[in-house]
């Protein structure tokens, strides 16, 4: 029996392509999501900060905290070697400001070399691929990693509560129709988006292996981690916002 595809799909060079071209139309609020993580980062943008990116893709997130502090250093932890590339050519004008590392989150193993510790730790829609105890083993990993003051932001997709599911992902459809509309100038019903994302990014596939958990355990978990004023910071729908600092 073949081994469990701990990166659900994300060394796939086509399903990787769809979304960078398209992430910004597919994710709800996805500018305003990268955006808010910048911001919460309690600093001065002229500090020469220290940033772990877990999850990293193809290197949006870190390109937006290198923008807001240009003086900071990243590092980006990424299993997909499609990605890795990718942000290497992204992050390239960045020079020794960034290091690009291909390791998996699912093996604890990741940290090796990693270096640290970290002023913060980032991440953004990776750590739901995750079983739940691996989650909390690597927000465990994360509390290691940080500096005293550090801190954790996770932007995430959290389970949604069965009552209002389905209305949630009907909002969430008909904002992502929206920012089609104004991205690109183009009309399509909410079935014809739904079904291209279901096709293109393998979600209710059998081999989708994400592992989606409700908020108030990731908050659990955090508080578990050892991790201090943990809280949702910015929710819409299904994607939340949330962390905690080391001390």
């Amino acid at each position: 029996m073949a081994d469990r595809d701990t990166l659900c799909g994300w060394g796939d060079s086509r399903k990787i392509a769809y979304f960078v071209e398209n992430h910004q139309v597919i994710v709800p609020r996805r500018s305003e999501q990268l955006t808010m993580v910048a911001d919460l980062l309690p600093w001065s943008g002229e500090r020469a900060i220290s940033v772990l990116d877990l999850g990293a893709g193809f290197g949006a997130l870190a390109e937006i905290v290198l923008h807001r502090f240009p003086h900071a250093a990243v590092t980006c932890v990424d299993g997909s070697t499609v990605s890795v590339e990718l942000a290497r050519q992204r992050l390239a004008k960045y020079g020794a400001k960034v290091r690009i590392f291909q390791r998996d989150l699912a093996d604890a193993a990741w940290r090796e070399g990693i270096g640290g510790p970290f002023d913060c730790a980032v991440s953004a829609l990776a750590i739901h691929h995750l079983g739940d105890a691996r989650k909390l083993a690597l927000y465990r990993e994360v509390y290691e990693l940080l500096a005293g003051a550090g801190i954790f932001l996770n932007d995430e997709i959290v389970a949604l509560p069965a009552a209002l599911k389905e209305c949630c992902e009907t909002l969430g459809l008909r904002v992502i129709q929206e920012q089609e509309r104004a991205q690109r100038k183009r009309e399509r019903t909410i079935a014809e988006i739904q079904r291209e994302i279901r096709e293109q990014m393998g979600l209710g596939a059998e081999a989708h292996q994400s592992s989606i958990a409700p908020l108030r355990d990731q908050l659990r978990w955090l508080d578990e981690a050892g991790f201090k004023s943990v809280d949702c910071y910015w929710k819409y729908l299904d994607f939340a916002i949330f962390g905690g600092v080391k001390n």
